[in-house]
């Protein structure tokens, strides 16, 4: 690669306060087994294959999932529809009566309860009236069918257990997750006898690899075997493998099946079979590898076939016979060099991070709650959590599975919490903001893939749930807020929340974020028609608001936060945020349609972002009560999406953006700090735009001390992913910002991160990053173009440009100053 000096009166030179080799090692690590899964046992996955380690001593259990077992849809009721209900034309004539009454509910309430100042300088607002019953029946007349949708589900346990059982007591028990390796251990000394079990699970082999030590010969005696909260399942065993295979319960012989294998090879010792399980006695190496699929294929054309004819049981035996060809050296080697080929393109030092003292995890977390840490161990639990969060995604998500869902890729038993699916109306976005900027761009593939999959069914839940204002047909596809693994498309069935046709248009950003960080022209191509015919569902089914001819949705329900009316400002910001994507998506590609002119002129047309009275970023078209009190700090804040994740509103662009950033600083206070884990994550992000990175790290601080559990998995509560993902794409934004056409360097760093470092941050344009900081300020600067695009820099209010060649590496460093 070529390194060139650009010579600019840029930056501050200064000393290199830090090297890469100085970065701690980052580790989660505990002094007790684990008892309950969500809260303490160590998560490990391949993103097809998820498992919780307890590491318990006399029994240990790993739960185990495989990301397509899923119950529900056509292997439950083959003429399974996505979940649309009544006829096409029942729901047309439903809409256009709520469309209308809607129209007048508002065209009365802005004539007669607008927002106004009394004598004494007071606003004074009002809030909608509620749904009444006859509006709310036609509304509930539009929900979907969700008896066939399934919930995602764990496949089984496995059991190591010590044989003979012991009741002797041990010591110097430790239990850790090798954050920089991917790797899980556990250890303890029992009769004199140090013992130790690693386990990880291998991307490239697909298998969890469990590998048990003593450092005593002929020290290890061992039970294994399969448990499962599935009901219609077979375990036998043959020789030294113990097979489970299965169905979910409400599926036929045409559905899902699944199978999951594991085989016991021990050095040494004895092995023997006992009904479903397997005795290994006296042996000096134990090593189990495992490995589990399904025959789910997700369809991504309008046959909806999602069985493949491929027998899992042969994909499982296939893929243990190769593994266990290997040494264990070779497979940890490979699982390796394969994670950190992804783990390794990111680092980041927060300073003088360092756990000095060895605190265990929990003990960090509740100094950090107390007050006791020390700065550097404060440091280290943040630079840690911030890279969990990257361990996290390239462990739920690689090129070939499903996206992360809910909780990732683990899940307890056959009822998750919301089914461990698909929310579309933040949550499973928020789980791929950090892809990008944290040089992920692999593990974003999934959730764009399943967009896709998407696409074919929500053409048809389009005609079936939607008309233009005139009755007649749109184009386009639609999907709404819950979604499965079977193209699920139609709307819930949860009133508060069920409405949000806008879903679709959210998820497209996804396919633009790619292309705007990669700049791969080819993929933008294939990909440009799934974003148009989204945003053309739009130009058919906004609505002209009589009130002032502006574009609006109708119905329109802000997320979670009702009530009904026209034209809810998070609607029209994600509506805005299409458009704006797919007119620089042609212009890009150098294609101007009638379709794209059509797209202009609605966008042209839309209601856009208002400030009321109050002083706030209005989350409805008219000001009401609730948004100028904060209803009570609710967890929802989607109206501010104009600002994150959109690019509509970019702070210190321009005088007109920083009015709007202002009213968003004013509702950000009403709400409050709190909320979910996933809401204070959101908040992290925002306050990270607002350019206010001492809110912004108060913001980390609270979503650590308040809805962190043990073992660092956010929690709504209970465990949701989406608030880990979210916290480290907050954290990167604090660091680096590109959505604003230029790159801002350090916009939000918060005092507490005087000194630092990063390498490999991403930037749209395709660039990546490498800079240091000391008291503040820049020290180093390294750009790397990678497409050979114009580079604009902003730092310190101050911005320059300057012209790239693809594969060059830019030196800012020496002679530079603002």
């Amino acid at each position: 690669m070529k390194l060139k000096k650009l010579i600019t009166s840029f930056f501050l030179t200064g000393s290199i306060v830090l090297t890469w080799g100085q970065n701690p090692a980052l580790k989660t690590h505990y002094n007790s087994p684990a008892t309950n899964w969500e809260n303490e046992a160590l998560p490990v996955g391949n993103g097809h294959i998820g498992a919780m380690v307890f590491g318990g001593v006399d029994e240990d259990v790993i739960l185990v999932n495989e990301k397509t077992l899923w119950s529900g849809g056509p292997g439950k009721n083959p003429d399974y529809n996505g979940g649309h209900r009544r006829t096409p034309a029942e729901n047309h004539r439903t809409l256009q009566h709520i469309r209308n009454t809607l129209q007048e509910k508002m065209t009365d309430f802005t004539a007669t309860q607008s927002a106004g100042i009394d004598a004494n300088g007071k606003v004074i607002a009002h809030d909608y009236a509620p749904e009444d019953d006859g509006l709310k029946s036609h509304i509930l007349d539009l929900t979907g069918n969700r008896d066939d949708f399934g919930s995602y589900q764990q496949l089984s346990n496995i059991h190591i257990g010590s044989n003979p059982a012991t009741s002797a007591g041990y010591s110097r028990y430790a239990r850790e997750l090798d954050i920089d390796n991917a790797v899980a251990k556990t250890t303890y000394l029992q009769n004199g006898i140090n013992y130790t079990r690693e386990y990880f699970v291998s991307h490239p082999d697909n298998i969890i690899v469990i590998r048990l030590t003593a450092d005593k010969r002929g020290s290890l005696s061992h039970t294994f075997y399969f448990t499962s909260p599935q009901e219609s399942i077979l375990i036998s065993v043959r020789d030294n493998v113990i097979t489970l295979e299965g169905r979910p319960a409400d599926h036929g012989d045409d559905g899902l099946k699944f199978v999951q294998q594991m085989i016991i090879i021990p050095t040494g010792g004895t092995i023997s079979n006992d009904g479903n399980q397997i005795k290994v006695k006296n042996a000096d190496e134990i090593l189990l590898i495992s490995s589990a699929a399904t025959n789910y294929h997700q369809s991504m054309n309008a046959g909806f076939n999602y069985f493949s004819s491929i027998n899992p049981r042969n994909t499982v035996e296939n893929t243990i016979h190769k593994a266990v060809q290997k040494t264990y050296t070779q497979l940890l080697d490979t699982h390796i060099r394969d994670y950190k080929s992804l783990y390794g393109r990111m680092s980041i030092s927060l300073g003088n991070a360092a756990n000095i003292n060895n605190k265990t995890t929990d003990e960090l977390l509740k100094g950090y709650k107390d007050g006791t840490n020390t700065p550097a161990e404060n440091l280290y639990l943040e630079q840690l959590y911030y890279q969990f969060g990257r361990y996290l995604l390239i462990s739920s998500s690689r090129k070939g599975s499903l996206p992360a869902n809910l909780q990732g890729i683990w899940a307890k038993g056959l009822t998750p919490p919301w089914n461990a699916d698909y929310h579309t109306n933040i949550n499973v976005q928020m789980n791929y903001w950090l892809a990008q900027q944290t040089n992920l761009s692999d593990c974003h593939i999934p959730v764009i893939e399943y967009t896709k999959s998407l696409v074919s069914r929500g053409r048809l839940t389009a005609q079936h749930y939607y008309c233009k204002q005139d009755g007649s047909p749109v184009r386009g596809w639609v999907i709404h807020h819950e979604n499965n693994i079977w193209g699920n498309t139609a709307p819930g069935n949860w009133y508060t929340a069920f409405y949000f046709p806008a879903a679709a248009a959210w998820m497209c950003q996804d396919i633009w974020e790619y292309y705007q960080f990669n700049q791969d022209i080819e993929f933008l191509r294939d990909y440009y028609p799934i974003m148009t015919d989204a945003a053309l569902f739009w130009v058919d089914n906004l609505w002209c608001d009589s009130r002032d001819g502006t574009l609006v949705a109708n119905p329109s329900y802000s997320p979670e936060h009702g009530p009904y009316s026209l034209g809810a400002s998070a609607d029209q910001a994600i509506i805005w945020e299409l458009f704006d994507m797919v007119i620089k998506a042609s212009d890009t590609l150098k294609y101007d349609t009638p379709e794209l002119q059509e797209i202009k002129k609605a966008k042209d047309q839309l209601a856009g972002p208002r400030i009321g009275l109050a002083g706030q970023l209005m989350e409805w078209k008219d000001e009401l009560l609730m948004d100028i009190t904060g209803d009570n700090g609710h967890r929802h804040v989607n109206h501010l999406h104009w600002l994150h994740p959109g690019s509509r509103i970019v702070s210190g662009r321009s005088a007109e953006e920083d009015l709007y950033a202002k009213a968003m600083q004013t509702t950000l206070n009403t709400r409050g700090d709190g909320g979910t884990g996933w809401s204070k994550a959101w908040k992290i992000n925002f306050w990270a735009r607002l350019h206010d990175g001492n809110r912004a790290h108060k913001l980390v601080q609270e979503i650590l001390k308040e809805s962190t559990l043990t073992n660092l998995f956010d929690t709504h509560p209970p465990f949701q992913i989406d608030g880990n993902f979210g916290a480290t794409s907050g954290m990167t934004e604090m660091l680096v910002q590109s959505h604003g056409g230029y790159i801002e360097l350090l916009p939000s760093l918060p005092d507490a991160w005087t000194s630092g470092s990063f390498k490999g941050i991403k930037a749209r344009g395709n660039f990546e990053i490498e800079a240091e900081w000391n008291d503040g300020k820049i020290t180093s600067l390294k750009i790397t173009s990678e497409s050979g695009n114009d580079c604009v820099v902003k730092y310190n209010g101050k911005t320059f440009s300057f012209p790239t060649t693809a594969g060059t590496t830019y030196d800012l460093s020496n002679k530079t100053k603002f």
